[in-house]
């Protein structure tokens, strides 16, 4: 089986986890929501999910092509370090799936730290109502630099795009489930020593600078472990979430999403009172 075999039902795959995830996670904060939403529920779905549809149509014209052609390239000259590796493709899947979330967590820490990246990423944390939805609200020029270096890291990495679409399915159904507005009760204490959840994810979506800055990881924990960016809060039922510079309701429109990385506020979030 060649690389450009495998994603055929990898494909399928990623489209019945992003249908099957939404469903489930849309049908469990609906009922069983943990926080009383901040926002009238479906327009703040139907705005979310219209940036992320245009977004996806974008991206697919502008960098389908591209990326299945850096595949091809990649794969008859026999670049990158799994190619190289000599490894069995088992562990060549493995491999691919630590590198890109080590990557993942890499980027997304920029995003936090690079002042012009955080101009598009924190149209993403400016969210006043954290549920499944935002897990697909990010400005599409964020989107455009991640795919620009994705590029790059296929001859790096030697990566397939089976290993790209099992990756992005995994993104796909953790981002879902760690945005979404459900408790798992004790059970969130003893799953994010493995991945991110949804109590670690809140606190990463607080007004505290200090907790804005914590909790970079995308699908597994293990980075913000090793990096000492973890944090956690005992009282996550009281975290205010936004950013307090974009936190009127002008910003939460599609227009105002869209113009966030041109304007300029004064700070990511409100600083901490300890500190």
């Amino acid at each position: 089986m060649t690389d450009l075999e495998l994603p055929e039902s990898s494909a399928w795959w990623k489209a019945a986890v992003t249908i099957g995830g939404f469903t489930l996670f849309w049908t469990w904060e609906t009922f069983w929501p943990f926080i009383a939403p901040a926002e009238h529920r479906l327009r703040h779905a139907g705005r979310n999910v219209a940036i992320a549809i245009a977004n996806r149509l974008m991206l697919a014209i502008l960098f389908g092509s591209a990326i299945v052609g850096v595949v091809q390239i990649s794969a008859q000259r026999e670049w990158g370090l799994l190619r190289q590796s000599g490894m069995s493709q088992g562990f060549q899947f493995l491999m691919a799936l630590l590198l890109l979330d080590g990557w993942m967590y890499v980027w997304h820490r920029a995003n936090h730290r690079i002042p012009f990246l955080w101009r598009f990423h924190r149209m993403h944390h400016s969210d006043r109502s954290m549920d499944v939805t935002t897990a697909t609200r990010f400005h599409i020029g964020e989107h455009l630099i991640s795919s620009l270096l994705k590029l790059g890291l296929i001859p790096l990495f030697g990566l397939s795009l089976g290993h790209l679409l099992l990756y992005e399915t995994l993104v796909v159904g953790i981002t879902m489930f760690h945005h979404a507005n459900i408790s798992l009760g004790r059970c969130d204490a003893w799953l994010r020593w493995i991945l991110v959840t949804p109590f670690m994810h809140k606190v990463h979506h607080s007004r505290e600078h200090v907790e804005t800055d914590s909790n970079f990881s995308t699908v597994f924990s293990v980075w913000d472990h090793l990096a000492r960016s973890y944090r956690m809060r005992t009282d996550c039922a009281t975290i205010a979430f936004g950013l307090q510079d974009l936190a009127d309701a002008d910003w939460q429109t599609i227009k105002g999403m869209l113009i966030t990385p041109l304007v300029s506020i004064s700070s990511r979030g409100s600083e901490p009172e300890d500190q």
